[in-house]
């Protein structure tokens, strides 16, 4: 009966971690890997997608320097799989270089290095309307 209940038990842990997936939020150097996610909504799979974006006025994932040269940065963030491809199919999206993958911190900044500043401002806000995760 133990070795029943031990093996059930492994086998929930080993299954809910294959469907969550930890990927890179924010921009550039000020990033993070997120907890696990395993839950997009409407039953659809999550994705780690890395992208260029310009800065624009009152972008809060920019400094006002930034928004005013109109500064190109990565953003790194976790959406929905349709959402992602989406995005990689649309020229016109305002994104540029977007790279959708499905493995633990593969949106991982090129440089290599993240450092998340305790500054106010969230990084990955620029893609919130598309994150309704509701």
């Amino acid at each position: 009966m133990c070795r029943r209940l031990l093996l059930t038990v492994i086998f929930s842990l080993f299954f809910v971690t294959i469907l969550s997936i930890r990927c890179y939020t924010g921009t550039d150097r000020q990033c993070m890997l997120a907890p696990h996610m395993k839950d997009c909504g409407s039953d659809e799979i999550c994705q780690c997608a890395k992208y260029r974006f310009q800065c624009t006025t009152d972008d809060q994932a920019c400094n006002e320097y930034e928004q005013l040269v109109k500064t190109k940065k990565w953003g790194y963030t976790i959406l929905r799989k349709s959402t992602c491809e989406m995005l990689q199919q649309q020229s016109s999206s305002g994104y540029d270089n977007v790279t959708c993958c499905s493995n633990d911190g593969c949106n991982r900044p090129d440089h290599g290095k993240c450092a998340w500043s305790q500054s106010r401002r969230h990084a990955s806000r620029k893609l919130t309307d598309l994150l309704d995760f509701g």
